[in-house]
């Protein structure tokens, strides 16, 4: 059945592939026909997320080198155990075991690190991430321990990057003074469940001069007033618009 890619990728659409069923069902489409098996692999390899659990499993079964499966992946998600993080330790994991998959990673958009150690000298490890410089519009860090350097290391290296998530990050100082930044304008800064005591890192955010159109903060329970307070006390004149959200109480701001 020889039916154009363009509608192809438009009925292919109306299967997610993160529900277990469309990925089934797109596995089944990838074998009707030699012309259907590129078009079910773009959206069924679209989403990715390694878990502890499953990465051995993904070091064992897939090459660094296998572009036909990785040139696919648009979003990466990548989360260990949150026992450390519950016990107050730094978290052990670190984003180094990709390294190697990270250069097949072409079409990469989003990036999300969770309950890892994000190295103070990321910068020195920085070409893992050339494949998608230019290519990554989101990153989100979530539970991860990290350095004000290793941070403005990240937000330079992604030319296009318009939108960085924070959630519960555990603020390490080192002796190394962040870089300038070379890209002081971000789209969006969404900040969820922010731990008082990682203000510092939004305070030298907007002493080097980044500027946010958008922050967008938000609490899956009841938080002060005066943590919003200081969240935009901190970053003062580098937001133009700030969105406060508490689920629970009604509150939209």
């Amino acid at each position: 059945m020889n039916l154009p890619h363009e509608l192809l990728d438009k009925i292919f659409g109306y299967l997610p592939s993160s529900h277990k069923w469309n990925q089934q069902s797109l596995r089944n489409c990838s074998l009707v026909a030699k012309s259907w098996t590129n078009p079910s692999r773009r959206h069924l390899f679209k989403t990715v997320k390694i878990r502890e659990t499953t990465l051995q499993l993904w070091l064992a079964t897939i090459s660094p080198a296998n572009d036909e499966f990785l040139q696919h992946v648009h979003s990466l998600s990548y989360f260990t155990s949150t026992i450390a993080w519950q016990d107050g330790q730094r978290p052990a994991h670190r984003i180094d075991v990709l390294q190697d998959y990270l250069p097949s990673f072409h079409q990469l958009q989003h990036l999300s690190l969770s309950f890892l150690n994000i190295p103070s000298n990321i910068s020195r490890q920085v070409e893992m991430f050339s494949a998608f410089r230019h290519t990554l519009s989101r990153l989100s860090l979530r539970h991860c321990s990290v350095t004000i350097s290793a941070l403005v290391t990240l937000i330079n290296c992604f030319s296009n990057l318009d939108r960085l998530d924070l959630s519960r990050l555990l603020h390490e100082v080192d002796g190394e003074p962040p870089s300038s930044l070379s890209r002081p304008l971000i789209q969006e800064l969404y900040i969820s469940e922010f731990r008082e005591d990682c203000l510092g890192i939004l305070n030298q955010l907007s002493e080097l001069g980044l500027v946010f159109d958008e922050l967008i903060a938000e609490w899956r329970s009841r938080a002060p007033l005066c943590t919003f307070s200081l969240i935009a006390d901190s970053l003062g004149v580098n937001v133009k618009c700030i969105r406060l959200r508490v689920h629970g109480c009604g509150m939209y701001t």
